[in-house]
C-alpha cells in the first residue's frame, strides 16, 4: 500500500521555510544561552566550593542537566539550567535556575538548591536541623517539598536576569551560613539509606 504525503498547511510551509535560514543561528543562542548560565553557575560554586566540600557537598564533577531540543512536550513558557550530583549513599545536590513565564512577574524567575537522602526519614531529620537555623536567612527561602526533599530558593527580578549569578552568589552563601551551623551534611544519612542506594 501506497503511503499518502501528509498535507501541510500554509503555516508549516512558512515555518518550515524560515527555519531553513534560522535553525543554525538559533541552536548557536541557544547554545551560548545555556553555556553562559552554567558558567556563572559554575563560578559561584567554585568559589565556594572549599566550604561546601568541608560540609560533605564537594562541588566536582557536577552534571549539567538542560531541556532535551528533541522532547516532544518541551514547554514553551518553563525551563530551567541545573548542576546536579550523585554523591553516591542515597546523597544528590541540585543547583538550578528556573523560570516560568506565565507566572507573575515577582515569581517568574528562581534560584536554588536541593538536597536529597536516601530515605524519608533522613530528609525530615536534614530539614528539622536546618529549620533550626532558618534565623540565619535573609534573602532566601526555606522549603520542604511533599516527598522530604529541603529545598533553599530566592525568586530573583526577571528584568536582571544578566545578573543572575549575583542572586546565585547570595543563595550559595546562605546555603553554606545554613550547612556551617548544622555541621554538615554526611551525618544525616543513616546507614539503611546508605545500604539502600549502594
Amino acid at each position: 500500500m501506497e503511503s499518502q504525503k501528509p498535507v501541510v498547511s500554509e503555516e508549516m510551509k512558512t515555518f518550515l521555510q524560515e527555519g531553513l535560514h534560522t535553525y543554525a543561528s538559533a541552536l548557536v543562542a541557544v547554545s551560548e544561552f545555556r553555556r553562559q548560565i552554567r558558567s556563572r553557575l559554575q563560578t559561584v560554586l567554585e568559589e565556594h566550593s572549599p566550604r561546601l566540600s568541608e560540609r560533605g557537598l564537594p562541588i566536582n564533577n557536577l552534571v549539567f542537566k538542560s531541556a532535551r531540543l528533541d522532547d516532544q512536550n518541551l514547554p514553551e513558557s518553563w525551563s530551567s539550567i541545573e548542576l546536579e550530583k550523585n554523591y553516591g549513599g542515597g546523597l544528590y545536590a541540585n543547583y538550578h535556575v528556573i523560570w516560568e513565564l506565565t507566572k507573575p512577574k515577582e515569581r517568574q524567575v528562581r534560584v536554588g538548591v536541593w538536597i536529597w537522602l536516601g530515605t524519608l526519614p533522613d530528609r525530615n531529620r536534614l530539614f528539622g536541623a536546618l529549620q533550626n537555623h532558618q534565623s540565619l536567612l535573609r534573602k532566601t527561602h526555606l522549603l520542604q517539598d511533599q516527598n522530604g526533599l529541603s529545598r533553599l530558593a530566592s525568586y530573583c527580578d526577571p528584568d536582571r536576569f544578566y545578573s543572575i549569578d549575583d542572586a546565585f552568589q547570595t543563595l550559595i552563601e546562605e546555603w553554606v551560613e545554613l550547612l556551617s551551623a548544622i555541621g554538615g551534611i554526611r551525618q544525616f544519612l543513616s546507614a539503611t539509606s546508605s545500604r539502600t542506594n549502594t
